[in-house]
């Protein structure tokens, strides 16, 4: 039982650490020219969707590891 308690623990680690790299991305992203980052220009470039929309696919799976059945069975399997 103990190695599933550690198991949950990890696995909502991974989906925090995706969903904050997801929306940092989304944010970086799109204040790219504010930021300086970005390759010049003006307004939101083709690279900067491109990395604002995989942003937020990264959060969502972040958000689907954490809300998955069994991430929470330590604390509701009794038996």
């Amino acid at each position: 039982m103990a190695h599933d308690a550690g198991s949950a623990f990890n696995s909502k680690v991974v989906g925090v650490i995706a969903l904050v790299a997801g929306v940092i991305l989304v944010f970086a992203a799109i204040f790219a020219d504010e930021i300086g980052i970005s390759g010049g220009g003006t307004g939101v470039g083709w690279k900067q969707m491109i990395a604002a929309i995989a942003g937020v696919v990264i959060a969502l799976l972040g958000v689907a590891w954490l809300v998955r059945p069994g991430n929470w069975s330590s604390t509701n399997d009794r038996r």
